[in-house]
């Protein structure tokens, strides 16, 4: 009896590399759509139930509110840099870090950030949970 394992298929259970592909080009097409003024992309991969955690701020819930909170922010630019995405087919876990910089190109904040996706019977992954920090230290009290 012979197995050749190095050519069966990926299981019902592994997060193939066409998965983490369509991650990482769609957090590269949110990225370009943000810093051509188009917000939506960022917003567009939240599951409507979503968990968004920023730092510094309270826990915000669903995609509406979400929306309403990105477009409350002045114009930055964001930068990403995937650094991992593992999971299985149902869910991935993505880390990575960050850059926001301003119209002048000077850094604003930088962190990481660490993200839950879910792929829904459509086949869409989406954002179900996002959390992010600053790699930045908290202004001084004579900073304020």
């Amino acid at each position: 009896m012979i197995f050749i394992s190095a050519c069966r298929p990926p299981s019902q259970t592994e997060l193939t590399e066409l998965d983490k592909k369509y991650i990482a080009d769609f957090t590269n097409d949110v990225e370009d759509g943000w810093n051509s003024g188009d917000r939506e992309p960022y917003v567009d991969r939240f599951s409507k139930d979503a968990i968004y955690m920023p730092p510094n701020m309270e826990t915000v819930i669903g995609k509406d509110a979400i929306r309403d909170l990105i477009n409350s922010f002045p114009k930055i630019n964001l930068h990403y840099e995937v650094a991992e995405i593992m999971g299985s087919a149902g869910y991935a876990y993505v880390r990575g870090a960050f850059e926001v910089t301003d119209s002048t190109d000077t850094l604003v904040d930088k962190g990481k950030f660490l993200s839950i996706w879910k792929k829904f019977p459509d086949e869409n992954w989406l954002l179900t949970h996002d959390m992010f920090s600053s790699d930045l230290p908290l202004p001084t009290a004579e900073e304020y």
